[in-house]
């Protein structure tokens, strides 16, 4: 009977340790060191490019925008639409974000190969909900 129970108990402590184990293996952030492609405009989850990122193909060096994130997800599989909460702009391209779809209400620029948060300074955190490319601002007002 003793051999028995210390079998059980064996194999208990095996199996406890393995869960444990899996469980660090999950909670890890696997793309928290995710680096942006150049050429490509990179949203994250979370603030200072951390978080799961989304990239698109709209948003690649050249391309036409995104009017919708609604279509888009987080690697993670978390919708884009109003949760990103930073963006790195890995191109030569100025970019625009925008609060709401179709290039609408709030927003801001991201120069190139620039970060921004989104805290405020155009857009909410957890608000954008479009973004394309722009000509370079006018930074003479005498010109603009």
């Amino acid at each position: 009977m003793k051999v028995l129970n210390r079998r059980a108990l064996g194999a208990g402590i095996g199996t406890t340790v393995a869960v444990i184990g899996s469980l660090f293996a999950v909670s890890s952030p696997a793309l928290a060191d995710y680096s942006c492609p150049n050429g490509q405009v990179c949203f994250y989850q979370d603030s200072n490019g951390h978080g799961s990122p989304a990239t698109l193909a709209a948003l690649a060096q050249g391309g036409p925008g995104e009017q919708k994130f609604w279509n888009h997800l987080f690697h993670n599989g978390v919708n884009l639409n109003d949760q990103a909460s930073s963006v790195h702009n890995n191109t030569d391209q100025w970019l625009e974000v925008y609060a709401e779809g179709g290039y609408g209400g709030r927003w801001q620029r991201v120069q190139p190969r620039g970060w921004a948060n989104f805290t405020g300074g155009g857009v909410y955190n957890d608000t954008a909900s479009s973004a394309r490319f722009i000509a370079a601002p006018c930074t003479a007002p005498d010109w603009c």
